[in-house]
């Protein structure tokens, strides 16, 4: 007898448990999980790191508990990563809040996608998970393109010279197609002429803004390292340069002729 009420009991409680839930999930809205931004912290040859912004909106009449953002991030379709966010709290009626996902690319991960930008000049991505709000799941999703920035160099232009050394600038032009700004800790570069090496250098904490991008290379090359005489300079006034760019693990290289005839 005891065994039968037991039985009742717990066979009324699930479905007082199961009616509860359907009910909760009935009155309960879907809270808007808005792609916002997306921004590059560190990019260095060992590590890219990606901080897309999701912005979570509560459109219910009351506040709701909002836990952790479970994510998963996937480059051509191949799935690379899985995180999840700190527990985000009470979220109270009609309002936002900003989540800042961390997405590091490191080791294989990094070369995989190093890869396909190499060759292809861009690597699609996609970014999705779900948002737990009262023990109900509700998904997301932002699906967007990745640019390897293309570098050009315009007119060498020459500020002062002489028959020791010529003073320029040489102007680099940078389009960056990406949605997002690419902070550059450090852009490298060399000058070479042959097998010399002329000039090296570097331009720290460089901001490439979306769209193009123009950067101007102050450099100095001391002709007698090339020349031994004014002779040898006048029979063969055309100085060949091969230029070396290299940023977060990014190189281009670029051939230009610099004519030194204006030197006479």
């Amino acid at each position: 007898m005891f065994k039968r009420i037991m039985l009742l009991v717990l066979a009324i409680t699930s479905s007082a448990c199961s009616t509860m839930q359907n009910l909760v999930q009935e009155n309960i809205k879907e809270p808007e999980v808005a792609y916002k931004s997306i921004s590059v912290g560190q990019l260095t040859s060992d590590k890219i790191e990606l901080k897309p912004t999701f912005s979570v909106t509560n459109t219910n009449s009351y506040t709701i508990p909002v836990d952790s953002l479970k994510y998963e991030v996937s480059f051509n379709q191949k799935t690379m990563m899985k995180g999840e966010t700190d527990k985000i709290g009470n979220l109270p009626s009609g309002e936002s809040k900003d989540v800042t996902l961390g997405v590091d690319l490191t080791k294989d991960t990094l070369l995989s996608v190093k890869d396909v930008l190499l060759e292809e000049g861009k690597i699609d991505y996609v970014i999705k998970g779900e948002v737990e709000v009262m023990g109900f799941r509700f998904p997301f999703e932002k699906s967007s393109t990745l640019y390897k920035p293309s570098v050009s160099i315009g007119k060498l232009e020459i500020k002062e010279s002489s028959f020791k050394q010529i003073g320029m600038v040489l102007n680099l032009t940078v389009e960056n197609k990406n949605d997002f700004t690419l902070p550059l800790d450090m852009l490298s570069y060399t000058v070479s002429s042959g097998a010399m090496q002329l000039v090296e250098g570097d331009l720290k904490n460089q901001q490439i803004q979306q769209g193009v991008n123009q950067l101007k290379i102050p450099l100095t090359i001391g002709l007698s390292q090339l020349f031994s005489s004014i002779f040898s300079l006048m029979q063969n006034p055309e100085l060949p340069l091969s230029f070396n760019f290299n940023a977060g693990g990014f190189e281009k290289s670029v051939e230009q002729t610099l004519d030194l005839k204006s030197l006479f």
